[in-house]
């Protein structure tokens, strides 16, 4: 894929007419490549790697594209939503959702609410008198954590079955340590639906994401690849120290040193943390240490043959399986697979001191495939014809009940020194793409002293 213009050097001669640049932006991640977007002013991004993307990047190898974990496009706020897909330039897939739950050796639809019919008589039973005559309504009006409310919301068996197991086995906590702030990220179900599903009438859940978009080629970094056209960036740039300098700030890879006026930084907090020459205070590193961001292996399969299911991802709550969730890149786009091949990547999410990220990838990588043959996922071992196992340290931001409080404390601190914090890593918030849009028109629209928001793919400033 032709890289894009590196558009610095042309910006950096121009600002040397001007003065300093107004905004060093760290990272060339959709959260990075946007804020260069939406801030008025002159910004350059700095990004380590010789591609945009972040994150959000792509790769390829031998017809395949990957990304580096799955990413689709949907939104509930239409305007964003429309300049994601208007940011590509007809190079758009649009598909519809087709996600299924593996339970008791069988696979049912998603969300698990919406399919008890699917369920053996007894669970089907289970759930829906758990949802009916839910005593958890009553003794829990003002729920304390996420286990509290999962149960006054769907009842003991739904959350038994599914929703408990299933989100310990991603978050790796307790769910009752569990910050009631993730609830926001869970509809409420329909109670007609559910007594429709128990009884086998189609009906669906969280009509948000029924339909959703997917670059046609290039991944999801196409949308990186798209924003980094229109805005300043330098590659190869891996930030080494941040140095606060009387009104500036000083940014050194050990080769080079950038100066801004401002810095907006998506790069891990805790590394950010280290790098900067910041006197931070004992209660903020406090925070930054009481964060829990979980690592993910990524594990990318190539199969010989036709996926005549097309399904797009498949949750597993079991805990005998590490694998949390598979999603299939050749169904987002026909194009991320060769002829004659479609595509299944997994992901496995765990703690840093944990058995499961000390394992080697090769014993990952047995562990994943003889998993899914033994489902029925992959019809053998010989149908895999491409292996890839990927290691992300920073991956899923934990809400688990400090998480307000210390957030709160290093959003406040740190902007007030010049250092803006935005992404899923910077922000410390675990957000797709959409909603990191959403917080950056927010944050864009502080600094620029004037609302900031987006239109039929323009910035409107």
């Amino acid at each position: 894929m032709d890289r894009p213009a590196d558009l610095a050097g042309v910006e950096r001669a121009a600002n040397s007419q001007i003065g300093m640049i107004d905004y060093g932006i760290l990272g060339a991640g959709p959260a990075g490549l946007s804020m260069a977007l939406f801030l008025q002013g002159t910004s350059e991004v700095l990004e380590a790697d010789d591609h945009p993307g972040g994150h959000s990047a792509s790769f390829f190898d031998e017809g395949f594209t990957f990304d580096f974990g799955p990413h689709i496009m949907f939104s509930k706020n239409k305007p964003v939503l429309q300049f994601m897909i208007d940011s590509l330039a007809g190079n758009v897939h649009q598909c519809r959702r087709k996600n299924v739950v593996s339970f008791r050796n069988r696979l049912v639809k998603y969300p698990f609410e919406n399919a008890l019919a699917s369920l053996p008589l007894e669970d089907n039973l289970a759930c829906l008198k758990g949802y009916v005559f839910n005593p958890y309504k009553v003794k829990y009006p003002q729920p304390a954590n996420l286990r509290e409310w999962l149960l006054a919301t769907f009842g003991e068996g739904i959350c038994e079955r599914y929703l408990f197991p299933y989100n310990e086995k991603v978050w790796n906590v307790p769910v009752e340590d569990l910050s009631m702030l993730w609830a926001d990220r869970i509809p409420n179900p329909d109670p007609e639906d559910i007594l429709k599903s128990a009884i086998g009438y189609e009906t669906e859940g969280y009509l948000h994401q029924l339909h959703y978009h997917y670059p046609r080629r290039g991944g999801y970094q196409a949308i990186s690849e798209s924003w980094a056209k229109r805005v300043p960036v330098t590659y190869q740039f891996r930030v080494q120290s941040l140095e606060r300098r009387g009104a500036s700030w000083l940014v050194h890879d050990g080769r080079q040193t950038r100066e801004y006026r401002q810095l907006v930084s998506t790069l891990p907090i805790q590394q950010v943390a280290t790098m900067t020459n910041l006197e931070i205070p004992a209660e903020v590193r406090a925070a930054i240490d009481g964060l829990i961001v979980n690592p993910m292996f990524i594990i990318s399969l190539g199969i010989r043959g036709t996926d005549a299911e097309q399904y797009t991802a498949i949750y597993f709550p079991e805990p005998e399986f590490l694998v949390n969730r598979v999603s299939f890149p050749a169904t987002f786009s026909p194009e991320n697979a060769p002829p004659g091949a479609y595509s299944i990547q997994a992901e496995i999410t765990c703690r840093k001191d944990s058995a499961t990220w000390a394992m080697s990838d090769a014993a990952i990588l047995d562990h994943v495939i003889e998993g899914l043959v033994s489902r029925g996922i992959i019809v053998s071992r010989d149908a895999v014809v491409y292996r890839n196992v990927q290691r992300k340290n920073y991956s899923y931001v934990v809400y688990d009940r400090h998480y307000a409080e210390n957030t709160r404390l290093i959003r406040e601190w740190f902007p007030r020194h010049g250092l803006h914090l935005a992404g899923r890593f910077g922000f410390v918030e675990y957000a797709n793409v959409d909603g990191i849009l959403i917080r950056n028109l927010e944050i864009a629209s502080q600094l620029n002293g004037r609302p900031v928001s987006v239109h039929a793919g323009s910035v409107i400033k």
